[in-house]
């Protein structure tokens, strides 16, 4: 019975099934796309760190190769091994330069064996060369012995590519794919790391042993604790976009659930016929259930092979974040896991099932005796509105019970959001029962009597109209929610940068790895030029301890610059005497947020002389990283670590000077040569906001996902319900209605569904936004953004959802107003 109906009304079935494989391609791309990504950056750390179990770090210059040279003939180590790595570009693709002691490494099994054709001597007799493994060099095109230009930030360094090698295993092949392996001396000189080591790599069953005899400022850590507190960098970014596809599958349910409902309604006289026949209770549910089942099936089918193809795009857009955002990572490909393929398909059921339970529970409960009485469904309804709306206020309760009792779960926040969501969906009933009186009245007036025939024909049938306008409402406000807090985002990071970037000029390193930094020297001239009224310098590092990354920023800054910092709470003026004379830090709030840390606490970071405790006077507001920036004074950070290393600096020129003109006198003067870049403060902001947009990329495409299925799912709906009614409108064109006027009804209806779910998106919206800024946002990253208004999102929504409805109503419209009533009335 089920694939009959579906046979009989393959539209309907059809807009239906691509509702929900929208839902589930989104699901699938985004966790085939996550899943690529992790698995990309564990086999590379993998087949990098293989043959070692601890590496052993430095201060913010590495480690001097003296050191190592202690540590392996007077420590008498035998077990460890010098690294120095840097990121490169190389045909437009990144990899990973390793530099290593092809001696010390040879049998450690991080690196293929060499072979009879390939001799690792070459590493070290021939200038830059480097290998790399034969399926990258044949996947770029790279006929060995080859010459190849690489790109360190904006500086190109040629490279020979002297040979190629066979991974010996899957690890080799997967983890080494994006790696040029080279020696140590090569890597020390294009990295601008020369007597320096990056780490130094150790095979270890007493790390604290180990720990003992290395000198300071030299620490060991565990590979496995780098794996972790990396992969705990993108954690939350992985989240939110787990939690934004099961959006668009939630999204799917309700199309499900509008599918089911209507199906249900229209085949009320036929499930009657077949309870007075016989079909118990139990087998007319199973029998709809199976129909619902039936289309997840085939929606999961399409939907994975839907995902498949998508998740290519958005795998690019995710590593192209990953790397923006964090670290590097490039992922040229990506399996298909079958437990993300599983995962999608219990998704389906689980969200198909609960989608049609009700449907199907009202379809068993249907009596014969009342099946013939239309009025009694429509009272029904009318009855359960103020207790959907009970419903609805009880689960918008409960979901501020679980964001008060949960301070920082992003999951609870998410689950929460889903429950305001349901919550909204179980009172638009009662919204549209109390709108439909408002525009009723209106549209009498401005349209006459059709008008108000509109009017109250979606209000007499509320029984369909309640579930079309709730599925279109979900679905606008989804779009509305996340283009709310992407312009509030983006418009508080503007705000920042104002605020942050008030020099005119920012110089800083060319090559992100050089280590040498900028000459004194240099800053010294540009000082000395009339123009220049005043220069601050900064050293940009990393440090690394047993609680993670902590990204360090000290700078030399007067009162003036210092005011750059917007404090969350407290005035600069007065913070700024402690933190230009004593050993204090101001951190931003996404630091403070993810080490649990605020004013007046004491922050332990790694030194020279060992662990070191230095008192927090601020927190700031800051952007430009999700994990958090500690801030010193350049005196507090030289009194602590041995490293006059300067990675940029900036200008404040005279007022009548330009920017642009200042920077060309500086190339042509030479002051600056190519080991240095010079940007304005507008070119800078600019950069900056463009690495944002490409940034929400991926949730511009999540975005546009919602709208596709919003349209379906207003189409699906609206064309059920207006072709049902070909018969009662048969009547209105026997009794005096011309095509025209019919036309007009038709569309009036539809444009007014579709309008009134618009303004109610636009509060749902409204909450989606706060939720995704002040409750999931925080949780995720730690930081705070401003809510600004802007008119655009809530216009979108309108448009959107009524341009959606009356495009829905158009082909109902033309095929009703061209039926010959006797056609329509044959059977009655």
């Amino acid at each position: 019975m089920a694939v009959r109906f579906i046979c009989r009304h393959p539209w309907h079935s059809v807009l239906s099934v691509v509702g929900i494989s929208l839902g589930i391609s989104v699901v699938l791309a985004i966790d085939i796309a996550n899943q690529g990504a992790r698995q990309a950056f564990r086999l590379s750390n993998a087949a990098i760190a293989t043959g070692s179990t601890h590496y052993i770090l430095g201060g913010p210059q590495g480690i001097e190769e003296s050191q190592y040279t202690e540590l392996r003939l007077g420590q008498r180590m035998r077990n460890i091994r010098p690294v120095v790595s840097g990121d490169v570009l190389l045909q437009g693709r990144r990899f990973i330069l390793l530099g290593v002691d092809p001696f010390a490494d040879m049998n450690t099994g991080r690196f293929p064996q060499p072979s009879a054709d390939v001799d690792f001597v070459q590493l070290l007799t021939i200038r830059n060369a480097v290998f790399m493994l034969q399926a990258t060099a044949i996947e770029l095109g790279i006929e060995v012995p080859a010459a190849v230009s690489i790109e360190i930030s904006g500086a190109i360094q040629k490279l020979h590519v002297v040979d190629t090698v066979q991974p010996d295993n899957e690890l080799q092949e997967y983890g080494l794919r994006n790696v040029l392996i080279t020696d140590i001396s090569t890597a020390q000189s294009i990295l601008g790391m020369v007597g320096r080591l990056s780490r130094i790599d150790i095979e270890t069953t007493s790390p604290d042993q180990v720990s003992k005899q290395l000198p300071k400022p030299l620490t060991i850590l565990s590979n496995d604790l780098r794996s972790r507190t990396t992969e705990q960098m993108t954690r939350a970014f992985h989240t939110n976009l787990t939690a934004l596809s099961l959006l668009a599958l939630v999204i799917g349910a309700f199309l499900i659930y509008n599918t089911m409902t209507l199906s249900i309604l229209k085949r009320r006289e036929q499930f009657a016929v077949l309870r007075a026949l016989g079909m118990t209770p139990r087998q007319l549910f199973t029998d709809v259930l199976l129909e619902a089942l039936l289309l997840a099936t085939l929606g999961f089918v399409l939907g994975s092979i839907a995902g498949i193809w998508l998740s290519t795009a958005l795998l690019v857009l995710v590593s192209d974040t990953i790397n923006n955002l964090y670290f590097a990572v490039n992922v040229q490909s990506a399996t298909v896991p079958v437990q993300s393929i599983v995962k999608a398909g219990v998704l389906a059921l689980a969200a198909t099932t609960l989608a049609v339970w009700h449907p199907a529970w009202e379809a068993m409960r249907i009596s014969p005796a009342v099946s013939t009485m239309r009025s009694s469904v429509e009272v029904q309804s009318r009855h359960r509105l103020k207790l959907l709306a009970i419903v609805g206020i009880g689960l918008w309760l409960l979901a501020i019970a679980v964001l008060w009792w949960t301070d920082r779960s992003i999951v609870a926040g998410f689950a929460a959001l889903f429950l305001i969501i349901i919550g909204f969906a179980l009172t638009t009933p009662m919204l549209l029962f109390t709108l439909l009186r408002v525009f009723i009245t209106y549209c009498k007036k401005s349209l006459g009597m059709v008008g108000g025939m509109a009017g109250r024909s979606v209000q007499a049938n509320l029984s369909r109209t309640q579930v079309a306008v709730a599925a279109l409402a979900i679905a606008v406000s989804a779009v509305v929610g996340v283009s709310v807090m992407i312009s509030s985002f983006r418009q508080s990071v503007e705000h920042w940068l104002d605020n942050f970037l008030r020099a005119d000029i920012y110089v800083a390193q060319q090559q992100v790895h050089v280590e040498s930094g900028i000459e004194q020297h240099v800053i010294d001239r540009i000082a000395a030029i009339p123009e220049v009224e005043a220069v601050s310098a900064g050293r940009w590092t990393m440090l690394e301890s047993q609680s993670g990354f902590t990204q360090l920023f000290a700078i030399d800054v007067g009162a003036k610059g210092f005011r750059n910092f917007q404090l969350e709470s407290g005035d600069s003026d007065d913070v700024w005497p402690q933190f230009a004379a004593e050993d204090v830090v101001i951190i931003s709030q996404s630091y403070a947020y993810h080490h649990d840390l605020g004013v007046e606490e004491v922050l332990s970071l790694p030194t020279d002389s060992g662990h070191a405790g230095f008192k927090i006077v601020g927190i700031f507001y800051d952007y430009g990283s999700d994990r958090g920036v500690v801030s010193m004074h350049r005196n507090t950070y030289d009194r602590h670590w041995s490293d006059p290393v300067i990675s940029s600096f900036a200008l404040y020129l005279k007022d009548e000077a330009d920017a642009q003109s200042f920077i060309d006198q500086l190339h042509q003067n030479e002051l600056i040569d190519h080991t240095l870049r010079a940007r304005s403060n507008r070119t800078l902001r600019e950069k900056s906001l463009q690495i944002f947009d490409r940034t929400f990329v991926i949730t511009d495409v999540l975005r546009l996902l919602a709208i596709c299925i919003a349209i379906v799912g207003i189409l699906s709906a609206l064309m059920a319900i207006q072709l049902e009614r070909a018969k009662e409108f048969a009547v209105l064109r026997a009794i005096g209605l011309d095509r025209r006027q019919l036309w007009l009804l038709v569309t009036t209806e539809s444009g007014l569904m579709g309008l009134i779910a618009g303004i109610i998106a636009c509060p749902l919206g409204l909450v989606m936004a706060w939720v995704l800024m002040f409750i999931v946002n925080r949780r995720s990253f730690g930081w705070t953004m401003q809510f600004y208004f802007d008119a655009e999102p809530w216009i979108t929504a309108l448009l959107l959802s009524t341009t959606a409805a009356l495009i829905a109503g158009l082909y109902p419209a033309l095929r009703i107003a061209r039926t010959q009533p006797g056609q329509a009335l044959k059977y009655e």
